[in-house]
């Protein structure tokens, strides 16, 4: 019978014991089981802005069946700006929030919270198709990696506004299919600014045909995932850490836009080019502050520049971004706005009553309330079809819906959003060709993403799979060399 040197085993037994012992004694990212709690009283955490909707459907939610056994609701706030309310709710997860609550992300946020596993899987809680009642865009922002970790809860998103009076003028019998991909508007604009009416006039002289958000920051970037999107490129970067930029795809969506600016300041009138140089610094307030001079045939730009329109008395329609010609499951819309999301210390019935809030939040009351009394566009799509008396002109906006996209949901966007804003600036102002801008933009978001992520459901606790094999193969290999030389 073979002997073994007890001492030799001491110590390997004292070894293994040491490199694994947080797998036993100090477990991470494990949710606790929930357990049960009192009657709870919820706290949700929004902005400044976003209190009032809350506020405005609080008594509603209490007398409701999903406000059943919650005694109260208490609205918190976690600032003005999105930077404070980042701030605010780092600082809230990393010190673990008290139980009971609910809080409001940016649509950009999910994949941090839930990578830090801030914040909880809903996919359990939700009915059948539940979400096929939301906008799609909203939806896809507060999943990651294939789950639902952020419910839909109000929404913002990109619009074609067009010049009415000026199509009317220049093409009579025009519909809005002369516009509806890039190529078209591209023909339907040099069509008025090379005067091949006839009608133009010297008060026209600083017309131009198109302005967006081209600036190099986060309003650039969203401009630049609804251009490819319209081609067809949804994956530009995944939730996985895929990088599908330096595409064919992207490429010749950005050599079309491209071609649209003139290379110097060159004016827009009398040749091809559409979008002046100077829209090249465009953000959202000066790209309106050009359409409500009357100074564009169309714009892209956010909800809220319908209702400053409005006031300038401008004869104007919207309609959805176009989609170049014969691109397949196009999107051409990103999304803004917020979401909802139950941090993962909210355990036991609290968590329950917590869900239910955020899915009250999300029903037909409390979103026609944002619309109503705090003006934020609803997540629901039902109340664009059929809205509150007095808001019918919201129904503008219903075609646009389907074609919704979000930003990329990865935990390194804001550093992935600053390699897109610059190279996109320097494509667009022929600092660089578009070839060299996505060559060098898919190797700058690779260097930022590194290694993939480990999918959830494949971390240990204290160690990844990789350690622990590491940890067993280690120990398998001690023991038969401490049993060669003991033979």
């Amino acid at each position: 019978m073979t002997k073994y040197n007890k001492k030799a085993l001491i110590v390997l037994a004292s070894l293994v014991f040491l490199m694994t012992s947080t797998f036993f004694l100090f477990p991470i990212k494990v949710q606790a089981k929930p357990v049960s709690s009192q009657v709870p009283m919820l706290t949700i955490y929004v902005t400044d802005q976003q209190m009032a909707g809350v506020e405005f459907v609080k008594a509603d939610f209490l007398a409701s069946p999903l406000g059943s056994g919650v005694t109260d609701v208490t609205v918190t706030s976690t600032g003005t700006t999105a930077n404070d309310q980042l701030a605010f709710l780092q600082t809230l997860m990393g010190g673990g929030t008290a139980t009971a609550a609910v809080i409001g992300l940016d649509v950009v946020w999910t994949a941090l919270f839930a990578s830090n596993g801030w914040i909880i899987n809903l996919d359990s809680y939700l009915d059948p198709n539940e979400m096929d009642d939301y906008v799609a865009g909203l939806v896809d922002a507060g999943t990651w990696n294939g789950h639902l970790y952020a419910y839909p809860y109000f929404n913002n998103l990109g619009i074609l506004f067009y010049r009415t009076d000026l199509l009317n003028l220049h093409m009579p019998g025009w519909t809005e299919a002369d516009f509806d991909t890039w190529e078209e508007l591209n023909a339907t604009a040099n069509y008025i600014l090379n005067n091949q009416s006839g009608l133009l006039t010297a008060a026209d002289a600083d017309l131009v045909g198109y302005i967006g958000q081209l600036d190099a920051y986060e309003g650039g970037v969203v401009n630049f995932f609804e251009i490819i999107g319209s081609n067809g490129v949804l994956d530009a970067v995944t939730s996985a850490g895929d990088v599908n930029v330096n595409t064919q795809d992207v490429k010749d969506a950005m050599t079309f836009f491209k071609a649209l600016v003139p290379p110097q300041y060159t004016g827009v009138q009398g040749n091809q080019y559409i979008i002046p140089r100077y829209g090249l610094v465009h953000d959202e307030g000066s790209s309106v502050g050009k359409w409500l001079a009357n100074e564009s045939i169309f714009m892209r730009q956010w909800p809220f520049a319908y209702g400053l329109s409005e006031d300038n008395n401008m004869d104007f329609g919207l309609a959805p971004l176009p989609h170049f010609a014969g691109a397949t499951g196009y999107r051409t819309s990103a999304v803004g706005g917020a979401i909802l999301a139950v941090p993962a210390a909210t355990t036991g019935t609290a968590r329950e009553a917590a869900v239910n809030l955020t899915k009250f939040l999300g029903d037909q009351l409390a979103q026609e309330a944002e619309l109503t009394e705090v003006s934020n566009f609803p997540a629901l799509t039902s109340v664009y079809a059929s809205p509150p008396t007095g808001q019918e002109w919201i129904m503008n906006f219903t075609d646009q819906l389907p074609l919704t996209l979000s930003r990329p949901v990865h935990e390194d966007y804001p550093l992935i959003s600053n390699v897109i804003a610059d190279y996109f600036s320097d494509l667009l102002s022929c600092q660089k060709s578009v070839d060299d801008a996505l060559l060098e933009m898919d190797r700058d978001i690779k260097e930022i993403i590194g290694e993939a992520p480990v999918l959830p459901g494949l971390e240990i606790p204290g160690y990844s799979i990789a350690i622990l094999v590491m940890t067993t193969a280690f120990s398998i290999g001690l023991i038969v060399v401490l049993r060669r030389r003991h033979r």
